[in-house]
């Protein structure tokens, strides 16, 4: 596994055939993510960009020109990543998510007001918690 994202050439868009190259098996949970967003969520987009600073092509996931969480893809898995404010860590606390990502959350050092979340995504089973993380970021005021 590399420890940067791997979607790094600017000229090659992220389509379904990139993705499987870099995603291997994975890619199916990734095929499950996306069918689940636009079913449940249709008015979410996905939206790709390539971001200079990082070197890396980066998905955004938008809901009423919010971002609820940015995506990167790693070798063989990808990952979610959510911003929350401080305040919102008694929440985080109480949702139905591992515990781990609990831990981890409140263990990361915050970034300007906000502080990271992330989930790796390598099996279908984590997508419940990404989804919860979804459904709770949607609703925030």
């Amino acid at each position: 596994m590399t420890d940067r994202p791997s979607l790094k050439n600017p000229k090659e868009y992220p389509n379904d055939g990139v993705l499987l190259r870099h995603l291997g098996k994975t890619k199916v949970v990734w095929d499950e993510f996306v069918d689940e967003i636009f079913t449940t969520f249709p008015s979410m987009t996905l939206e790709w960009r390539f971001y200079n600073d990082g070197k890396s092509w980066l998905s955004k996931l938008v809901y009423k020109k919010k971002t609820m969480c940015w995506i990167s893809v790693w070798d063989r898995y990808f990952k979610t990543t959510f911003y929350f404010m401080d305040r919102h860590a008694k929440d985080i606390r109480a949702l139905k998510i591992d515990t781990n990502l609990k831990t981890r959350f409140l263990s990361e050092k915050s970034i300007g007001k906000l502080r990271p979340l992330s989930v790796d995504v390598k099996t279908k089973k984590v997508l419940g918690d990404v989804f919860i993380l979804i459904i709770y970021k949607s609703e925030l005021q």
